[in-house]
C-alpha cells in the first residue's frame, strides 16, 4: 500500500497589524483570522482610515523615483493565507541585494523571517555616511499629529521616562518592522523612523500640478528618528489580557505567531477569553447599530459567554456589564472579581445608590436636581432589568434642574449645528495639519408667537465646497449673518457639546478668517462664546445632567436620544406625525413614524431613505459628511450631477440635526408642562 505524502499547510505570517490586535487582545487572533467574525462599522474611523491614506499617498510623492512592490503583481489573501507573498519578497530581495551604488526607495517593500512579514511603507536603502555600512531606513506613515518645534523626548516620553500611551502603537509598530528586518537582513543597518503631519509647518503654494510637494523640506510632514525608542520597545516588556506578568516584547511576537499557526480549534482553546476593560472599545462588539453583514459573528459575545458559563438562549434582554455606558475600568474590574457579569447581576447599591436610587453619600451638590453619571447607569440596568424598551414604554426623567435652565432660556431660540473636517493634509495654502476647515452650518429657530404658541423654521443654512477656496472667511460672514443680531436683539443660542464653541474660538482667533469681519461683527460674535455676555447653550450637557430616557442606553448623545425620545413623547407625535414639515430641502416630510411593529422609526433612518441614488450611501452620520466634503475637494472629474447630489444630501443632513435639536427644546418644555400639571 502506498504510503500517502502529508502536505504541509501554508504558514501564516504574522503581520505588524495582527501583532497590534494580539498585544491589544490575543484573543483578537481567533477573530481576525476566522472570517465568520464581522468588524463594527464605525464611518468616523473609516474616514480617518482614508485620511491617513491620503497622507500616506502624499508622503510617498515627497520620494521621486520610489518603486511600489507588488504594483503589477495580483496579490490578494483568503481565510488570511498567504497566496503570492513570496514573488513580493522575492522581489524586494532582488531590489534591496542589488549592486547598484544609489540610493533606492521602495514602498511596501515585502520582508519576512520565519513567521513574521513586515511592508514598511517607505524602505530606503542607502550607505550610512558614519560607518560606510549598507543602511535600511523604515519610515513609517502615520497620520499622528506631530510638532516639530518639540523635542522627541518631549513629546513622546514621560518624566518617568517611560514612553507615552498616544505614541507607544505606533512606535510598537515600528519595532515589529525593525525586528523583521535585522533578522532578515542582517549584514543591514536598520534605522527607525516615523513620517507625520508637522503642526510647525503650514501648506506652501510651492505645490506640483498633483498636489505634491516639491521635497520634504517643503512640505507639511516631519520625519523624526526614533532608533533609541525603538530599542526600548524591542528590549522592554509589555502586559497584554491575559497576561499574569509583562512579557519581552520580542518573546510575545514569537509565542503570537506560534499561536497562528496552529489548527483553529487549538488556537480557540489556547487563547481563553481574557474578559476586561479592553472588551468596552473592542472592534468585534456587534450590534445591530453597528453591524454591516447581519449573518457575521460578534466576538464579544463569544468571548464573553465562554468566559462567564453563559449561554446565548438564556441571556434573552439581558446584557453583560460592559454595556454600561461611560463605565470605568475600576468599576468593571471590581463586577468581575465580584462575579457580577450581567445587568441581572446587579443592584442599585453598586452603584453606590440607595433603593429609590439616590446618592447613598449625597454631596454637597444639589443632587436633586441632577442625574449622576451613576444614576444614569443604574437607570440604563434598571430599565433592561424590567424589560423596558423604546418601543414598549414611555418611562422618562426629567429633572426639576432643567426647568430652572429653560427658564433663563429667552425668545427667539437659535438652533446652530456645524459640520467640520480637520485633515491631516492641509486642503488650502497657509494652513497647518489638523487645522480646522469650516464648510457648513444650519440655522433653526423657534419662536414664540402673539398667541403663546411656538413655531419652528429653518431660518439660514450655509454650504461652501468649491475646491481650492477655504470656506472659514465665508463661514463667519454668514454666521454673523445668522447670529449678529443676537446681542442686540435678544435671544438664545443652542449647540450640541462643545463643538460649535470650541470652532468659533478657533477660527475668531485666527487673522486670517477673522479679517473678514469688522471689529464689532468679531465682538457680535464672540460673544456667544462661554463667559462671556451672550453664551452658546449646551443642550447636550442639559441632556447629561437632567434628562434620561429609556432605549437610550444611557447615552446623552443626540442621535442615541432622539429616537427614544420620540417614542416618550406626545408632544413630537403631535407636531410632527403628518407629512407637514417643509424647507428649502425638504417637501411635506412626517418625521414621526411607526415601522411594522409598532416602533418609531430613527428620523436618520428616514433620511436614508431620502437619498435614492443607489451607487451612495446617505449622509446620515458625521463622519460621512466629513467624508463627502472630502470627495468634493479631492475629486476632480466629478460630474455636475454627482456634485449636485452630494451637496443636496449634505444640506439634508446637517438641517436634520437643528431639526433634532429643536424637537429636544420641544419635548423637554411639554414634558416640564406635565410636571407642573401634576
Amino acid at each position: 500500500m502506498a504510503h500517502l505524502k502529508r502536505v504541509e499547510a501554508p504558514l501564516r505570517y504574522l503581520t505588524k497589524s495582527l501583532a497590534k490586535k494580539a498585544i491589544s487582545c490575543p484573543r483578537k487572533l481567533v477573530y481576525a483570522t476566522n472570517p465568520t467574525y464581522g468588524r463594527k462599522f464605525d464611518p468616523m474611523k473609516q474616514h480617518l482610515s482614508k485620511e491617513g491614506e491620503r497622507f500616506g499617498n502624499y508622503c510617498k510623492g515627497l520620494f521621486p523615483g520610489g518603486i511600489e512592490i507588488g504594483r503589477d503583481i495580483s496579490f490578494e489573501r483568503r481565510n488570511n493565507a498567504p497566496m503570492l507573498e513570496v514573488d513580493l519578497i522575492d522581489e524586494t530581495k532582488r531590489l534591496l541585494m542589488g549592486e547598484e551604488e544609489e540610493q533606492i526607495v521602495l514602498f511596501e517593500g515585502a520582508v519576512q523571517h520565519g513567521g513574521l512579514f513586515a511592508r514598511p511603507d517607505v524602505l530606503v536603502k542607502t550607505k550610512n555616511k558614519q560607518s560606510n555600512q549598507t543602511e535600511l531606513q523604515i519610515i513609517e506613515i502615520k497620520s499622528k499629529s506631530w510638532d516639530s518645534r518639540h523635542t522627541v523626548e518631549s513629546k513622546m516620553l514621560t518624566l518617568k521616562k517611560s514612553i507615552r500611551s498616544t505614541f507607544l502603537p505606533y512606535l510598537q509598530d515600528v519595532a515589529f518592522q525593525t525586528l523583521v528586518l535585522r533578522s532578515a537582513f542582517p549584514d543591514f543597518h536598520i534605522s527607525s523612523w516615523l513620517m507625520m503631519p508637522d503642526r510647525a509647518k503650514k501648506l506652501k503654494d510651492t505645490l506640483a500640478k498633483d498636489g505634491m510637494a516639491q521635497s520634504i523640506d517643503d512640505s507639511v510632514a516631519a520625519v523624526v528618528n526614533v532608533d533609541d525608542l525603538v530599542e526600548k520597545v524591542l528590549n522592554g516588556k509589555i502586559s497584554y489580557p491575559g497576561t499574569k506578568k509583562p512579557q519581552h516584547f520580542t518573546k510575545a511576537i514569537s509565542h503570537f505567531s506560534d499561536i497562528i499557526n496552529k489548527e483553529t480549534s487549538v488556537v480557540e482553546s489556547s487563547l481563553s477569553p481574557p474578559i476586561g476593560s479592553q472588551c468596552m472599545s473592542c472592534e468585534y462588539k456587534l450590534n445591530d447599530a453597528n453591524i454591516e453583514n447581519k449573518d457575521a459573528v460578534s466576538g464579544f459575545d463569544v468571548c464573553w459567554r465562554a468566559a462567564t458559563g453563559t449561554k446565548q438562549e438564556d441571556m434573552g434582554r439581558n446584557q453583560f456589564v460592559a454595556d454600561i455606558y461611560s463605565l470605568t475600568k475600576k468599576t468593571l474590574a471590581n463586577f468581575l472579581n465580584e462575579n457580577k457579569y450581567t445587568f441581572d447581576n446587579l443592584t442599585a447599591k453598586d452603584f453606590g445608590l440607595d433603593e429609590d436610587g439616590e446618592p447613598a453619600k449625597k454631596k454637597k451638590t444639589n443632587c436633586e436636581d441632577t442625574i449622576t453619571n451613576s444614576q444614569r447607569q443604574w437607570l440604563q440596568v434598571k430599565s433592561v432589568q424590567q424589560q423596558r424598551t423604546s418601543s414598549e414604554s414611555s418611562h422618562y426623567i426629567l429633572k426639576k434642574g432643567l426647568e430652572s435652565e429653560m427658564e433663563k432660556w429667552q425668545y427667539p431660540l437659535h438652533l446652530i449645528d456645524f459640520e467640520t473636517i480637520s485633515p491631516a493634509l492641509p486642503y488650502f495654502s497657509g494652513m497647518a495639519p489638523y487645522d480646522v476647515v469650516c464648510f457648513q452650518f444650519s440655522h433653526h429657530i423657534l419662536d414664540q408667537n402673539h398667541d403663546g404658541t411656538v413655531s419652528i423654521r429653518q431660518e439660514s443654512e450655509f454650504l461652501h465646497t468649491i475646491p481650492g477656496e477655504n470656506p472659514n472667511g465665508p463661514f463667519l460672514r454668514a454666521l454673523y449673518n445668522a447670529l449678529g443680531c443676537v446681542v442686540s436683539d435678544g435671544g438664545t443660542v443652542f449647540c450640541w457639546s462643545s463643538h460649535e464653541t470650541t470652532v468659533l474660538k478657533s477660527i475668531l482667533t485666527s487673522p486670517e478668517f477673522s479679517a473678514s469681519l469688522s471689529q464689532h461683527e468679531v465682538e457680535a460674535l464672540s460673544a456667544l462664546l462661554p463667559e462671556r455676555s451672550h453664551p452658546m447653550v449646551d443642550l447636550f450637557e442639559c441632556a447629561r445632567d437632567y434628562f434620561y430616557v429609556d432605549g437610550s442606553g444611557g447615552s446623552s448623545s443626540i442621535k442615541r436620544l432622539l429616537r427614544p425620545t420620540m417614542n416618550a413623547s406626545p408632544e413630537l407625535k403631535g407636531l410632527y406625525g403628518k407629512p407637514t414639515y417643509s424647507s428649502n430641502n425638504f417637501q411635506n416630510i412626517q418625521w414621526y413614524q411607526l415601522d411594522e411593529s409598532g416602533n418609531v422609526i430613527d428620523p436618520y433612518g428616514i433620511l436614508s431613505r431620502l437619498d435614492t441614488d443607489k451607487d451612495r450611501s446617505a449622509i446620515a452620520v458625521g463622519g460621512a459628511a466629513a467624508a463627502a466634503y472630502h470627495e468634493l475637494q479631492s475629486k476632480s472629474d466629478m460630474t455636475e450631477q454627482d456634485r449636485s447630489y452630494i451637496q443636496s444630501s449634505l444640506l439634508r443632513y446637517c438641517e436634520l440635526d437643528t431639526l433634532s435639536m429643536a424637537m429636544f427644546v420641544q419635548a423637554w418644555q411639554a414634558f416640564a408642562a406635565v410636571e407642573k400639571a401634576k
